[in-house]
């Protein structure tokens, strides 16, 4: 998993132009699953069947595949201005990108000298107004290879920090995506009832388009979607964050269906699992809040990952939360048969019930 995790992180594909990346991941999926497609918005749809009698239940597990980027806005001779998106500008100046030109073409993001400010500047953080990219090219030369409109993506290799932790850009939700490919392939040995749809979608960093289109088009019986989630370290409330370590974060709120969520816990209680609760009061900000309402409605469940220096070119992540989350999914599939999918939908309580 660490190697796939390395291969996609390091791969390029921005919100919008996810069409290379979809071919790798397709690419990576094909063995462990019975079919494998990719459609028209570029979302990745893998289906391996399950052993029950048909019609089986269909659980659908998604993770997006796109990641933030930038957009070159002008040319002013051999310098290119751009604008991020999602990017803060504190973590640019000085960075390394790939310019997606005619061809790629690497540059330096840059910043006036300091000794050049005024005091007042100084002491400001950077603004976009101010970051040029330098490719080295003359100006008729980098005219002639690029164009506004073109993305910028920071370039970045995986690190290997100490004992299980990683660092790398677009593990924002690439970890998660590995994940589900983990999963998949732990399932080669497994028997399991439904029927288990891989989905990679695109568009989450946007508007989540891709979840959109993909759970209308497929209309599974229930859902888990995966994301990350915010790493603790320094400045961050521990409230709003979870420790690099602690294993799955089940997210718990309206957004999720709370049978689903029961059960989630109650597996990871089962399997022994270190996991933590993340409390989401309103929209999760994941593409759970789309699948919850695509057709009719779908159950849907979310597990997290925390990672530190989120929409950064250095997100931390520990594999061993990437281990435990595949074996969580893994038993989850295993388990997810019709009685699960009967026992999500409303029903009132009967005449005993009531007056128990």
């Amino acid at each position: 998993m660490r190697d796939i995790l390395q291969k996609l992180s390091e791969a390029f594909g921005p919100s919008g132009k996810e069409e290379a990346l979809a071919a790798q991941v397709a690419d990576i999926m094909r063995p462990w699953c019975d079919e494998v497609r990719i459609d028209d918005l570029w979302n990745v749809i893998g289906i391996k069947h399950g052993v029950a009698a048909e019609p089986r239940p269909r659980l659908m597990l998604m993770a997006h595949m796109d990641e933030i980027s930038m957009m070159v806005t002008a040319i002013e001779g051999p310098f290119l201005r751009f604008r991020p998106h999602a990017y803060d500008p504190r973590v640019l100046v000085g960075q390394m990108v790939i310019v997606y030109g005619r061809q790629p073409i690497v540059g330096v993001v840059g910043d006036r000298p300091p000794h050049l400010m005024d005091a007042a500047e100084r002491k400001r953080m950077p603004r976009i107004g101010d970051l040029v990219i330098d490719t080295g090219l003359d100006a008729d030369s980098l005219a002639d290879q690029v164009q506004v409109g073109d993305s910028v993506l920071l370039q970045r290799s995986m690190l290997s920090l100490m004992g299980d932790r990683v660092a790398g850009k677009a593990f924002d939700d690439r970890l998660s995506l590995t994940a589900i490919l983990g999963t998949l392939k732990a399932l080669q040995t497994i028997q399991h009832p439904g029927d288990v749809i891989a989905v990679a979608s695109v568009g989450e960093e946007m508007n989540l388009l891709g979840a959109q289109t993909a759970s209308y088009a497929l209309h599974p019986d229930l859902a888990l979607v995966l994301d990350v989630t915010f790493g603790r370290q320094p400045g961050v409330p521990k409230s709003e964050s979870f420790p690099l370590g602690c294993g799955p974060v089940i997210g718990v709120g309206p957004n999720l269906h709370p049978r689903l969520t029961s059960r989630l816990l109650e597996m990871c209680e089962t399997l022994e699992l270190p996991h933590e609760r993340e409390l989401l009061p309103g929209n999760t900000g994941t593409d759970a809040w789309m699948v919850q309402v695509a057709t009719g409605g779908i159950p849907v469940g979310l597990v997290g990952m925390p990672i530190r220096n989120m929409h950064s070119p250095v997100e931390v992540a520990d594999l061993r939360d990437l281990r435990r989350t595949v074996r969580l999914l893994t038993a989850f599939v295993a388990a997810a048969d019709q009685a699960l999918v009967d026992d999500l939908a409303f029903r009132l309580p009967d005449f005993e019930e009531v007056t128990a």
